[in-house]
């Protein structure tokens, strides 16, 4: 039987978060939906020392508790975990083929949904809208696990209302009106596997859902941005924070951003004939190329450990090309 709502949770070395995640999924007021996790070959642990699976496990008994107490309907928490790290490009797109809803809900597992969000996000659902989106908060737990937002709130653009065909694309890569991420929003799951049908694998840890929001929002028919808190967005974790980089395995997550506009600049110039991407939103899609080779260089240089910078260097060559490595490092000095 087929759920309205996949809600699908990537695990990336995020477990201390995991179950806190879970909990605010399956404590939501809405019955018409399943959990599916996937763990790309995690080894990270909660303070208590339990991996993903352990975590889960013990959810899915609390969620049995909680839901029957409550007089809500029994929710299945389903567990992937990959033998081998793929990226979380791919992780994403195991969660979408294994997935049994008509809309997907991402969560990030150190993330957490807003109570009521489900019924908040599901309730345009009827009209067949193919991304519903809700508002996000960022910010930052205390030590009592109370949410603390912060001053800048990050990723949140949205509008409210509704936008069609081409306009959804444009308002998104030039007017920064749609946040380029996934989650806090419904996406409508035939059209994320259409969108992952144009997406070759790719071993891709950032920027990710830039990739997979130029498909969704290009393919898109009709999105809907709603006046209600859904998603509240954690700023001090992720493969992208200030965090020291003493390996080339976890510099080498970083320069996979690149991998991101190779697919992007492959597929405008193969459908360069019957896409409507206009010159001027080809230019902000160059402009973001440069923006994030530039947030790689800055990284590399606050975050790489001095006996690996020149390796780190020859990688971001590899990935980007030693001439535009350089030419956007001269421009940001």
């Amino acid at each position: 039987m087929q759920n309205l709502i996949s809600v699908c949770i990537p695990v990336y070395n995020t477990e201390p978060f995991l179950l806190q995640c879970l909990r605010s999924v399956f404590v939501q007021e809405f019955d018409d939906f399943e959990i599916l996790i996937v763990s790309d070959a995690s080894r990270g642990k909660d303070g208590q020392g339990r991996a993903a699976k352990k975590l889960v496990k013990l959810a899915q008994k609390e969620c049995d508790a909680f839901r029957k107490s409550h007089k809500l309907s029994k929710i299945k928490i389903r567990f992937i975990e990959h033998r081998e790290n793929h990226g979380i490009l791919e992780v994403r797109r195991n969660l979408c083929n294994e997935s049994c809803g008509e809309y997907i809900c991402f969560v990030d597992s150190d993330d957490e949904l807003e109570e009521g969000a489900l019924v908040s996000l599901s309730g345009l659902t009827r009209q067949s809208f193919d991304i519903i989106q809700g508002k996000s908060t960022s910010g930052m737990f205390d030590e009592n696990g109370n949410f603390i937002p912060s001053k800048v709130n990050r990723y949140s653009s949205i509008t409210i209302g509704e936008l069609k065909e081409h306009q959804i694309f444009h308002e998104w890569v030039t007017n920064g009106k749609i946040t380029g991420v996934v989650w806090g929003k419904l996406i409508k799951r035939s059209l994320l596997v259409k969108a992952f049908e144009n997406i070759p694998y790719s071993e891709c840890n950032m920027a990710e859902d830039y990739l997979i929001s130029f498909f969704v929002n290009q393919f898109a028919k009709v999105y809907v941005g709603i006046d209600s808190k859904v998603y509240r967005y954690r700023i001090t974790s992720g493969v992208s924070s200030s965090r020291k980089i003493d390996t080339l395995r976890k510099w080498e997550m970083i320069c996979s951003t690149a991998n991101v506009f190779t697919v992007i600049v492959q597929w405008i110039n193969e459908n360069e004939s019957t896409s409507e991407i206009t010159p001027e939103e080809l230019q902000y899609i160059k402009r973001q190329t440069s923006v994030y080779l530039a947030n790689n260089l800055k990284q590399m240089k606050a975050t790489v450990v001095p006996e690996l910078q020149e390796q780190a260097r020859r990688l971001l060559y590899d990935y980007w090309g030693e001439h535009f490595v350089e030419t956007i490092e001269l421009k940001t000095n």
